[in-house]
């Protein structure tokens, strides 16, 4: 139950911007509220009856959110993890106008069962963004803790450490100061507390260090004086050698412990409160008071306080920075009927558009609707930046595990939890006739179900190519989808797509025609003439294929070392003369294939000591992944342009120990598989054709993994729906894009184009 009503308010300066809203966050008295070892980390155990009050500032909106218009309210949400004794608990949300005490909107939920409990987790009296103490515990001196001074600094004393699942045996505690900077937060004035069982922080030595620890910045052990079975630590910093008031850390350890990796748990239960439209308004730029109470008889485990701030009718004007940015952006769930503005590290999905006569629109979806829980489990906190958090509990991964999960377990229905003007709404989404079953292989040729969505992506590319023979008048579409419906081997696409062809063959009668950028729509022209060619004999490619190679090779320039290289066109060298791969890689596997057709090769050998450049050669300590250039050899951007050259080596059997390396380090870290270099898709899709080429056992193991995100994206009868990459350019296309390119991966393992695999 959630209500609300209106009044007056404490003002205080906010000292953020942006969503979600910044929160304090509980704390630790030791007394009544005590830190949990909460697996992740920001749990707290409360007394039966006990109180914390969370201070919440709202900050002002930015120029981007005043620019779109509408109105926004609040929803703040405590995650419930259960209760220490195992049995059943309650939380009792309350937000106060300070100046009155008056409550002015409350919630409220259940807690049941035991508390995870982990067997270890970090604590801190504060952190820095950019700077939290878990920088402390990373194993690496380089990366560091810094006290909170964004707006109102922290006062000292500082102090981390770690909190234990169960008693453990301490020695010594070392402490490792910032290992570059000024003096800033290097202790001088310090203690180290531990907590016994049961009992209070106690201090067991305190110390001084020297002007020479603060030069020279080398590690501290502070032995304790017997080796005590203790339930936490923290290592405090009284004062600072810069007199700032500050506290930093390099490394903080356990001296004997070794700490082993913790997986994050997802609450059990949430418990919300809104604030509604009128209010919101009031509070922008203000501060108000949650008061989070536990209001059952046993000890209650809860997590940190959050708010999100949300647009009653959210579009595309609040949609962040595509090409590499966190959002928002758009979530696109095509079997469930909506788009959602899917936020960073918010806990709401806020639905966006219901379309109509799907299960959105038939259980009464609409737009500005927060969606709060799915299955009866809370969202996790969404992670829009490409990594194994947001492969496993994004709320795009919530949505479709989900998903698949009532698919699975025979449910004809999911069921999601909305807020709609302070009331929470359990809705049903009663899945299309034509999905009864989960995906189990992703294979169309022996997955009925991924046979059926590679049916309505074929249907899409009918209905969508133009009159002219293109699809949407673009190179790297037309080629997608043309290769698409040649790889089906079915008679009836050829002419299709010799249409496709000869659109092609007229829009770019010369090379020079691709334009400045040409080096990318070159390379995706080849790749089709290549393959029409090897499919249908077709001599009148072959003259395209040779001047499309010369071109290339004639727009070459020395790079910043010395090597020849390629930019995105004949012009020059981008990024004063370093270049990038990544046209090159797009031009070699033309090549590769074109050298099936007969043409003799020169784009190999041009660039092929670019290449290895660009390398991190395992051999050398590297990661075995293709890098931009030679001076950034990243593994946040690699998916694409490794999967590309590793088709270019396999096709030509040449370098297996370039190829092998690139799609090991790809399986092992395919959740990065939209952060694809300049464009999430087509890269996505073009790295799985490169794991199904070379390694068909990675590739099945892979694309396995992601049936939640087919799932959720299939909209039967219609086809996939597009969901903004990590980092990508949705102007190459949405869903005209995506039905294109995995209309062809889906076809990859049955080997019907030399890109897949044919000889």
């Amino acid at each position: 139950m959630i209500r609300y009503t209106v009044a007056g308010f404490w003002v205080a300066v906010a000292t953020a911007l942006g969503a979600p809203v910044p929160v304090d966050g509980l704390r630790a008295d030791e007394k009544s509220v005590k830190s949990w070892p909460l697996p992740g980390g920001g749990g707290f155990a409360l007394k039966s009856g006990a109180v914390a009050t969370v201070p919440v500032n709202v900050p002002l909106l930015g120029d981007k959110e005043r620019e779109a218009g509408g109105e926004w309210r609040g929803v703040v949400s405590v995650d419930v993890f259960g209760t220490a004794g195992g049995g059943a608990g309650k939380v009792k949300l309350e937000a106060l106008d300070p100046a009155s005490g008056e409550v002015f909107a409350n919630g409220e939920a259940a807690a049941t069962g035991e508390a995870p409990r982990a067997a270890w987790v970090v604590i801190s009296s504060s952190g820095h963004p950019g700077s939290e103490a878990a920088k402390a515990f990373d194993g690496d001196p380089k990366t560091d803790w810094h006290s909170n001074y964004a707006g109102q600094q922290d006062k000292p004393p500082h102090w981390l450490g770690l909190e234990f699942g169960k008693p453990t045996r301490l020695t010594t505690v070392r402490y490792t100061p910032r290992q570059s900077g000024f003096t800033n937060g290097v202790a001088k004035a310090y203690r180290l507390e531990i907590r016994k069982p049961g009992g209070d922080w106690d201090t067991v030595v305190k110390g001084e260090t020297t002007g020479e620890f603060a030069k020279n910045r080398t590690p501290l052990d502070v032995a304790l004086p017997a080796p005590t079975d203790a339930e936490a630590f923290r290592f405090v910093i009284e004062s600072d050698w810069s007199g700032g008031g500050f506290g930093t850390a390099g490394e903080v350890e356990a001296v004997g412990f070794k700490p082993e990796p913790v997986q994050p748990v997802v609450a059990k239960s949430r418990a919300w409160l809104e604030i509604p439209q009128p209010l919101m308004k009031s509070l922008e730029g203000k501060r108000f008071a949650v008061r989070v109470s536990n209001a059952g008889e046993g000890t209650l485990v809860v997590g940190t306080a959050r708010m999100a701030r949300i647009h009653e009718t959210p579009g595309a004007k609040l949609f962040g920075r595509s090409n590499g940015g966190l959002g928002p952006d758009k979530l696109g769930a095509g079997l469930l009927g909506f788009d959602a503005l899917t936020e960073h590290e918010q806990t709401v999905l806020t639905v966006m558009e219901v379309r109509p006569n799907t299960p959105a629109s038939r259980a009464k979806l609409k737009p500005g609707d927060a969606i709060l829980a799915i299955g009866g489990k809370p969202l996790p906190i969404n992670r829009l930046d490409p990594g194994w958090e947001w492969f496993h509990t994004s709320h795009e991964a919530a949505l479709g595990r989900e998903t698949e999960a009532a698919l699975k377990a025979g449910k004809r229905a999911l069921t999601v939890t909305t807020l709609r003007k302070g009331a929470l709404e359990t809705i049903d989404l009663v899945f299309p006739k034509p999905r009864a079953r989960a995906f189990t292989t992703l294979n169309p040729v022996n997955d009925p179900e991924a046979a059926a969505m590679l049916e309505d992506c074929l249907r899409f590319l009918e209905r969508t190519q133009r009159d002219d023979g293109s699809w949407s008048g673009d190179m790297i579409r037309t080629s997608f989808s043309a290769l698409a419906l040649l790889a089906t081997g079915e008679v009836k696409y050829k002419s299709r797509v010799r249409k496709a062809v000869d659109w092609a063959k007229e829009k770019y009668k010369k090379p020079a025609d691709y334009g400045n950028l040409g080096f990318w729509a070159g390379a995706y022209a080849g790749i089709l003439y290549s393959e029409w060619h090897l499919a249908t004999g077709d001599k009148s490619v072959l003259k395209n294929l040779d001047e499309l190679r010369d071109w290339a090779v004639n727009g070459q320039h020395p790079s910043a070392w010395q090597v020849p290289a390629l930019g995105h066109g004949p012009d020059g060298l981008p990024y004063e003369n370093k270049a990038l791969v990544a046209p090159g890689c797009h031009l070699l596997l033309f090549e590769a294939l074109a050298k099936r057709c007969g043409m003799k090769s020169a784009i190999w050998e041009l660039l092929m000591p670019f290449m290895e450049m660009a390398w991190s050669d395992p051999k050398d300590g590297g990661h075995g992944a293709l890098g931009y250039n030679r001076s950034y050899k990243d593994t946040e951007e690699f998916w694409s342009r490794s999967g590309l050259f590793a088709m270019a080596c396999h096709l030509r059997g040449e370098r297996p120990d370039m190829r092998d390396a690139m799609v090991r380090f790809m399986a092992a870290h395919h959740p990065w598989i939209r952060n694809s270099h300049a464009y999430g898709e087509p890269g996505g899709s073009l790295g799985l054709l490169g794991l199904n080429l070379v390694s068909p056992a990675d590739y099945q193991k892979v694309i396995s993994g992601y049936a939640w995100w087919f799932s959720l994206a299939w909209e039967p009868g219609y086809g996939l729906r597009f969901t903004t990459p990590h980092m990508g350019a949705p102007y190459m296309g949405e869903d005209d894009l995506i039905n294109a390119t995995y209309a062809l991966v889906l076809q990859g393992p049955k080997r019907s184009l030399h890109l897949t695999g044919k000889r």
